[in-house]
């Protein structure tokens, strides 16, 4: 569903690295922050780096069949480092990175062994702080942008790997463990609850921790859940290789603790649990039964006309969110952040009617931190329209995870976009439906090797 880079217009390719060296030092992750900020300004380093790197590869260059031919043999065999602005960002990334992991930042990461997980010092401090991590929400949205960023600079840096994989282990251990099944013993001296957030039996992810709800446990940001686990799975990817799983027996014993297979069974399973019960299409005959989506058979119809569900609770399910009830913030809380997995999330399908008859209506006057996943959305279903509206973002006024250079190449990437962007907007009405299967992530490698 993805271009490949080698059909990208030189114009268009251009345009994009150049944006990605203004970004590189102008939208730098801050020590300051808390571990939920730190890590989306992070994510959002790396995913600049990392396509800095991809869009600097001579295959990214548009060539005649005839220069292909005379250049794919030199190409093979010759190494093509990138610019050096990219090779500058990469440098800061590892410093950010492993200080953190150093704990050179100021909010510290601590080991709970009474419940066994990473927390930060200032919410062992404060309940409340960083969202109330030292009691343990919301730690698969924290720690899924780090493992993210890990991922990418492990990538690139062999050193980093063989260094740091132990540290940035704790962290996909805290969200994404495959051992200890029954969470209630010490698992070979360290104690971690097996796959801590995920519920098993409701096929998706809870944010609580140790909190208590009238309405049981809960779940806001379905993205950022499935971002988890697409994080957990990159890590595990470069970590332990494609074959590391629960039962690995390539003699990787850490692998067995949280190994690749595992980590896109999550993947999966969140990826289902999102579009189950978060997407919502009204049936188009009014009696519920609707347009092919599973969210159909579990909403009525007046409830799925919001399109969105802002979160969703053990007893309720409800079009709002904690910071707020406009439905801005219910759809793009559930949108952010963007990477490729955006497209195993969201099809074209149910996002034209999610455009159409909810985000069309909010779109222009959709303040800056959230404009740029409102012009993401817009480009699943256009990408032309999408693009011209991006020009006139402000990329260090967008939210924490993003900046325009990301933007420009998720659009610049889908099937439908015409070079620059100059071609007629085909709107959402008319726009291409097709999207990828739901249970895509076992086959879903390539496109991440090429969007981020």
């Amino acid at each position: 569903t993805l271009h490949a880079l080698s059909t990208m217009d030189d114009t268009v390719r251009d345009s994009i690295l150049d944006q990605v060296k203004k970004d590189l030092v102008r939208v730098l992750p801050s020590f300051d922050e808390n571990v939920y900020g730190f890590g989306k300004q992070t994510a959002r380093l790396a995913q600049l780096v990392h396509i800095g790197h991809m869009l600097s590869l001579p295959s990214a260059r548009t060539k005649s069949k005839a220069s292909n031919e005379e250049e794919e043999g030199k190409e093979k065999n010759s190494a093509h480092p990138a610019p050096g602005f990219v090779e500058d960002g990469l440098d800061s990334l590892r410093k950010y990175v492993c200080t953190f992991l150093r704990d050179g930042q100021k909010d510290k990461l601590f080991f709970d062994s009474k419940f066994g997980g990473m927390v930060t010092k200032d919410g062992l401090e404060d309940t409340q702080a960083d969202f109330g991590n030292g009691r343990f929400n919301d730690h698969h949205f924290h720690y899924g942008y780090l493992l993210y960023a890990s991922a990418i600079l492990a990538k690139y840096d062999a050193h980093f790997l063989h260094d740091y994989g132990p540290y940035v282990d704790s962290l996909l251990f805290d969200v994404a463990y495959s051992s200890n099944s029954e969470s209630g013993l010490s698992d070979d001296g360290n104690f971690f609850p097996f796959t801590r957030h995920l519920n098993w039996f409701d096929g998706h992810s809870f944010a609580s921790g140790l909190f208590p709800y009238g309405n049981g446990k809960s779940q806001e940001s379905s993205s950022e859940a499935v971002n988890c686990y697409y994080g957990a799975y990159l890590w595990s990817k470069v970590r332990f290789g494609d074959g590391g799983g629960i039962d690995s027996s390539s003699g990787n014993t850490i692998g067995g603790k949280g190994g690749t297979d595992f980590a896109r069974l999550l993947l999966a399973m969140e990826l289902r649990g999102a579009r189950t019960y978060w997407h919502m299409l009204p049936s188009s005959d009014g009696k519920g039964i609707g347009n092919g989506t599973k969210a159909a058979s579990v909403y009525n119809d007046r409830f799925a006309q919001n399109y969105m569900v802002g979160n969703l609770g053990m007893l309720d399910a409800v079009c709002s969110t904690w910071f707020g009830t406009n439905p801005l913030y219910v759809h793009m809380i559930n949108f952010v952040p963007l990477t490729a997995a955006t497209s195993l999330l969201f099809d074209a399908n149910y996002v034209k009617e999610e455009y159409n008859n909810a985000l069309s209506k909010l779109y222009d006057g959709v303040e800056m931190a959230w404009k740029g996943y409102g012009v993401a959305d817009r480009a699943i279903v256009d990408p032309n329209g999408a693009w011209k509206d991006a020009k006139k973002l402000i990329s260090y006024e967008l939210d924490a995870a993003l900046s325009l250079s990301q933007l420009l190449y998720f659009i610049s990437t889908r099937k439908e976009f015409s070079a620059g962007g100059e071609g007629s907007s085909s709107g959402p009405d008319n726009a291409a439906t097709s999207s990828e299967p739901l249970d895509s992530t076992s086959s879903s490698s390539s496109a991440c090797e090429v969007y981020p």
